[in-house]
């Protein structure tokens, strides 16, 4: 079932809070390739909202060689026009499998940082992180960045932390959000991100097996109701997947709008049941995809995955 998401505008949220705009639906063009150098991401494809005043494009960038873990791994944007929204990572499925620790946005909104980590079980693999672009007609990027916002919140140290940030106000549409997870130990591994309200984003994690407790960082990202080209809309969708030991679902966006972030909340009973990849669209639809994995001790879950979008009205 859908849920609207609300809109924004507004200055900055204390000093952490940057300036974006928003991205909707209505593809062009499509280039898949997995090279790259120095970080920066290769251009997977590209949409325009209805208005063709945003543009959205999806980056990936494949880490290599395979290690057990990636941390702080960080892909940049190429376009020099644009603010990173949001973003994802694929680890690895298995078996065993590698886990996500860590996939939000870098200080200046260049750039999106994933990490993740094999667990009890050694697995060397390879990590993919993708980050997703805006641009607007008209605005180069340092005018963009006066109407995104980020901000950010800690846990505290817990075995299975979690923490919610909200936007300052409605002045703002919430368009993305991530998690970092800070452990000492065997590792402490998400199990959900995503968009609890309108306007907050949450994040959880867990220890595993081996006792590992950990502070959780939450960042949500906004963008200003009001652009210099018009009303910005925002839309949230979601999508619930089978009860599984590996779930996964797809959340798509609606006609009209851009993708401008993603998540997954798994929900588990018994061990747990672990992200191991966010990923943004790869393709000419757009959608973004969750999924989780129980880890070495069986715990079939369900997991909901969702889409951000924009357009401009």
């Amino acid at each position: 079932m859908d849920r609207n998401g609300t809109s924004a505008t507004g200055v900055r949220w204390s000093r952490r809070f940057l300036t974006l705009i928003g991205a909707t639906s209505l593809l062009v063009g499509l280039v898949v390739n997995n090279a790259s150098a120095d970080g920066v991401g290769v251009r997977v494809n590209e949409f325009h909202d209805a208005s063709d005043k945003l543009t959205v494009s999806v980056f990936s960038l494949v880490g290599s060689p395979a290690q057990q873990h990636w941390n702080d791994d960080t892909v940049m944007l190429p376009d020099p026009d644009m603010v990173a929204i949001g973003g994802g990572g694929t680890a690895t499925e298995g078996p065993p499998g590698a886990l996500l620790t860590a996939s939000y946005p870098n200080a200046d909104l260049s750039g999106w940082v994933v990490s993740s980590k094999d667990h009890v079980a050694t697995n060397p693999h390879i990590l993919t992180t993708y980050v997703i672009g805006l641009k607007v007609k008209g605005m180069s990027r340092d005018e963009l960045l006066r109407y995104v916002g980020t901000d950010h919140g800690d846990s505290g140290t817990a075995p299975h932390p979690e923490k919610s940030v909200g936007l300052p106000s409605n002045d703002y549409v919430m368009v993305g959000g991530g998690f970092k997870v800070d452990y000492g130990g065997s590792g402490n591994m998400a199990t959900a991100s995503f968009p609890s309200a309108p306007t907050t984003w949450k994040a959880r994690s867990k220890d595993h097996l081996e006792a590992d407790p950990a502070n959780l960082t939450t960042y949500v990202i906004g963008i200003k109701r009001f652009l210099p080209v018009g009303e910005v809309l925002g839309y949230v969708t979601h999508s619930e997947g089978a009860q599984t030991p590996h779930p996964r679902a797809t959340a798509t966006v609606p006609n009209g709008y851009v993708l401008t972030g993603g998540g997954g909340d798994i929900d588990y009973n018994g061990s747990g049941n672990m992200l191991w990849s966010l990923q943004p669209t790869t393709d000419r639809n757009q959608y973004f995809t969750a999924a989780g994995k129980d880890h070495l001790v069986p715990d079939p879950a369900t997991i909901t995955a969702y889409a951000l979008s924009i357009r401009i009205q």
